[in-house]
């Protein structure tokens, strides 16, 4: 990247909450699967538990996308909206940790269970939420300028740094610590360090960012009157109003990613297989170390070997995926040289393909360093998978005089700004994780095997390498589609009356 000291600095400055966001992903969701099993849910109950954060995303990331493009608070377009979402987060790291103490003193095990159940459900949901305002805003900030590709690869680097940190506090042992003494447990103490780092980054990030305020628009946008939502500037009175707008606008975000562009349908496509092998990895990779490399039992007494292996296994687990976003913070770093070599099509192949080789080595050989040396491959996939399809839609968004051309120019098409885009793409994210939640508990109470994980991660590798074959990335990539969508049968044809008939070959998307 050819970044000068000030900008660089300004754009991990500016990053800062994408940091603590992840820290707050990695460490949170490398503990819950642990802590929902061990409250006695079944992997079943689990994985529906963990889909139900990214189902009610699904409804809002369209929301907010199209909400914040319109935004006209004094605080900016995405601010306000970062603020409401952070808010969530930090009440979400307060309720998982003490659900148990605040559940007991409401009346027991069930409230326990529904509290940790809702900090689960809104820690997620939030979390992966608040990526898609921080997006549009970067898009905001350094669209259209030379620094447009190299704020997403800082962001890639500040994700990947993130999730260091979130899985090296999940890896070390803070049992006997003075911290995990003091406040009561190392899960106390863990989430005690993620709410004063997340607190932390999201204050630097909100006084960093010089968004657009209001009376600031997007010259490149239709704005009706019927669709500005005040939703942050509300006043106490005015607060049910603001609410039932934003509401209002659900339906209508849902149509906005339903009815994305042609080339971002075939993109959405991609990232969802690749965010679905990315999933089926990451969510479930702690639960299967602990069960399947350490022979460890999550359901074991308290005290027993089998339990010990069990929590061995989850640090250990915690550990490969420390190693992977050590190594996708490297592998960000050189994206753009890779990127520069072969072009983004082929480097997100090759991510893909080093992530299905990975898998199937470790559905094989089961033992504690195939789980380093396997987790240190997936570093390069996940570095591309968060910045290479964002960097994508920027460059559609900058230039929709081309790459919109296959789509005709509906209302919805000319009032979608960056922040509409983003929610699009970030839908497939979500239907991903949505997807692995919703089944992977069933199939591995099927097939009693945790192994079926890393199965299915390989299987949905080798689909992610075929769908990103088809995503378009140049302006040559279009004229290929349109030369394959001319027939040669779609000729002037002579009828037996002399008439002329023109066939017209149906657009296939």
């Amino acid at each position: 990247m050819d970044v000068s000291m000030s900008a660089l600095w300004r754009l991990l400055l500016l990053n800062s909450l994408v940091f603590g966001i992840e820290i707050c992903a990695a460490a949170g969701f490398t503990f819950v699967p642990p802590l929902l099993l061990k409250s006695g849910m079944e992997d079943s109950q689990m994985s529906l538990v963990l889909g139900i954060g990214p189902f009610l995303a699904l409804f809002l990331v369209p929301a907010i996308g199209a909400t914040s493009d319109q935004c006209q608070s004094r605080l900016g377009r995405r601010r306000p909206f970062i603020l409401i979402l952070s808010a969530g987060i930090c009440l979400s790291l307060i309720f998982i940790p003490y659900g148990e103490l605040i559940g007991n003193t409401l009346g027991g095990k069930p409230y326990a269970t529904l509290i940790l159940t809702f900090g689960v459900v809104l820690l997620d949901c939030c979390t992966q939420a608040c990526f898609t305002p921080m997006e549009a805003l970067l898009a905001d900030i350094y669209g259209n300028t030379d620094l447009s590709e190299s704020s997403f690869l800082v962001y890639t680097f500040m994700v990947s740094a993130g999730g260091c940190v979130g899985y090296l506090l999940t890896a070390i042992d803070w049992e006997y610590s003075l911290l995990a003494l003091w406040m009561g447990g190392q899960e106390q103490a863990v989430f005690l360090l993620l709410f004063l780092l997340f607190a932390g980054s999201l204050c630097v990030t909100v006084f960093t960012a010089n968004e657009k305020v209001s009376g600031e628009r997007d010259s490149q946008l239709t704005f009706t009157p019927n669709r500005r939502c005040r939703i942050c500037d509300f006043v106490p009175r005015t607060c049910l109003q603001s609410v039932v707008a934003f509401t209002r606008l659900i339906p209508k975000g849902l149509t906005n990613s339903i009815e994305a562009p042609f080339v971002l349908r075939r993109l959405q496509v991609a990232h969802f297989f690749m965010w679905a092998a990315l999933f089926c990895y990451t969510m479930f990779f702690s639960d299967f170390v602990g069960e399947e490399v350490y022979q460890g039992r999550p359901h074991a007494l308290v005290g027993s070997d089998e339990r010990k292996l069990y929590d061995e296994g989850v640090r250990m687990g915690s550990f490969g995926l420390l190693i992977q976003c050590v190594m996708a913070a490297v592998f960000s770093i050189c994206l753009d040289t890779v990127v520069k070599r072969i072009g983004e099509k082929n480097t997100l192949q090759l991510s893909m393909a080093l992530f299905t080789i990975a898998m199937t080595l470790l559905m094989f050989v089961k033992t504690p360093l195939m789980v380093v040396m396997m987790s240190s491959l997936t570093g390069f996939a996940s570095a591309a998978a968060n910045s290479l399809p964002y960097t994508l839609v920027g460059t559609y968004h900058e230039q929709r005089e081309i790459f919109f051309a296959f789509d005709s120019p509906t209302e919805s098409l000319r009032s979608s700004g960056i922040g509409v885009h983003m929610a699009a793409l970030d839908s497939s994210y979500f239907l991903a994780q949505i997807m692995l939640s919703a089944l992977m508990g069933y199939i591995v109470h099927i097939t009693h095997s945790v192994t079926t994980y890393i199965t299915c991660a390989a299987l949905l590798g080798v689909l992610a390498c075929f769908s990103l074959t088809r995503i378009v990335v140049t302006e040559e990539d279009l004229q290929t589609i349109r030369a394959s969508r001319v027939s040669p049968r779609s000729q002037v044809k002579r009828s037996s009356l002399g008439k002329s008939h023109m066939t017209i070959p149906m657009e296939i998307f």
